[in-house]
């Protein structure tokens, strides 16, 4: 194509299929990453169990332990991942929904994924330098015992990946302690 020539118009039913892959690739990556949280809490008590039964060796106890620590860091890191292509996949939804579905205007939070991460009009969701405030709108949930809805500055850090960051984190600052706790027991039984 020369400087100055149209862009060609994309096929109307080719920008649908693309978006309902973004969508279905989108949700399967959202639903694969709390499958993974919750095989690594089944997985995590289940070695934990064996790390604290009195029947276990301290050698053991410091292999089981850096295995929970090598593990919790493997998922965190598939976490990150995935986290990182489900907002690309987005902001690619985002485009179709503005750009071909004609979500702009007063109607530029009413698709699928501009719903969910509220991306100011003008925002450059292809420029990865541009970065806009976290969670500019974000939903406000009210805790079971409040009345009124969260508070809006703190609401921009409750989140699935918060959630899933505290966990991982949580997992690898016990498992590191477990780990330390084992080797100096273990270094003190060679004593």
């Amino acid at each position: 194509m020369c400087e100055g020539e149209a862009k060609p118009t994309p096929d109307p039913e080719n920008v649908r299929a693309e978006y309902q892959a973004v969508v279905d690739y989108h949700t399967s990556i959202v639903n694969t990453r709390f499958t993974i949280a919750g095989l690594y809490v089944a997985g995590i008590a289940f070695l934990t169990a064996a790390v604290f039964s009195n029947d276990t060796s301290w050698p053991v106890r410091a292999a089981s332990s850096f295995l929970g620590f090598w593990l919790t860091l493997c998922l965190w890191v598939l976490e990150l991942r995935s986290r990182a292509l489900f907002t690309n996949l987005a902001h690619r939804g985002i485009e179709i929904e503005h750009e071909h579905f004609g979500l702009v205007g007063d109607d530029w939070l009413k698709g699928f994924f501009s719903r969910q991460y509220k991306e100011p009009p003008g925002h450059n969701y292809q420029d990865p330098t541009h970065v806009i405030q976290r969670r500019l709108i974000p939903d406000r949930p009210v805790l079971g015992w409040a009345k009124r809805p969260m508070s809006e500055r703190l609401a921009r850090f409750i989140s699935h990946s918060l959630g899933l960051d505290l966990l991982y984190a949580g997992g690898l600052v016990f498992w590191y302690s477990a780990l330390l706790v084992s080797l100096w027991f273990l270094a003190w039984s060679w004593q």
